[in-house]
């Protein structure tokens, strides 16, 4: 499997402010809910939690949907205040032949961009952007252990669905979760010098035949709730 090109800072022994990212209102309210979150906000021991939702697009009335939304939030958000930890989760895609399956959960160790394609030496990784996230391997295990999790690579992407040339990357890569916006938050982290951390679920199987938009809406609220329900485990071994 290709090694990533950037890493990102570990996470610091004491925790104090921790970002939460999450895409779509939809899936941050049972997050919010599970965490006892009021006006957006939670505390796990010492950590306050700031829940950060893009939100809906004034024009057209839905969420504010992938990297190019994901980075300008993030971005925003940090300029203000940086906080210890960023955290992302969310929902993805999975794949059948790594054995996943509707709400299986994966912990994510390295983030990259699957639909960039710059034949140019240098360019070509930058657009890619492969980054390890911050969580040490002890604790990517023990998140794994307390969530039932597969640990491994969680690639993003502008789009819901995936061509033949970006489906024989996830197989050459060995990608566990396709998603919207957690390469592009990594890039934001990175620049910002702030550590990450990621939990997906997974709505729709990427390589099964179904339309991936009906898997994804039919499965949306029962992965979300699984999220939920391993939040404050994936926390606790964090903060």
């Amino acid at each position: 499997m290709d090694r990533p090109t950037f890493a990102l800072p570990p996470i610091p022994p004491r925790v104090h402010r921790v970002l939460l990212f999450v895409a779509m209102r939809s899936e941050a309210d049972p997050i919010a809910r599970a965490l006892g979150a009021t006006d957006g906000t939670a505390r796990i021991g010492d950590a306050h939690i700031e829940l950060l939702v893009p939100g809906a697009d004034p024009v057209l009335g839905v969420d504010r949907l992938g990297p190019v939304h994901a980075a300008s939030a993030l971005a925003r958000a940090l300029c203000s205040a940086p906080p210890d930890l960023v955290v992302n989760m969310g929902t993805c895609g999975g794949f059948e032949s790594q054995g996943l399956g509707i709400a299986d959960l994966v912990v994510v160790r390295d983030a990259m961009f699957h639909d960039a394609r710059v034949a140019l030496d240098g360019f070509d990784a930058l657009a890619r952007a492969h980054t390890r996230l911050s969580p040490s391997e002890s604790q990517l295990e023990a998140i794994a252990a307390r969530t039932s999790a597969r640990i491994g690579l969680a690639s993003s992407g502008s789009s819901l669905d995936a061509t033949a040339d970006e489906l024989a990357l996830f197989r050459r890569t060995h990608t566990l979760a396709k998603d919207m916006e957690l390469a592009a938050l990594a890039v934001v982290c990175r620049e910002a010098g702030v550590p990450l951390a990621a939990l997906k679920g997974v709505t729709d199987l990427v390589d099964h035949h179904e339309p991936t938009h009906e898997a994804f809406l039919r499965n949306l609220t029962r992965t979300t709730d699984r999220i939920a329900q391993s939040a404050a485990a994936f926390f606790g071994q964090l903060v």
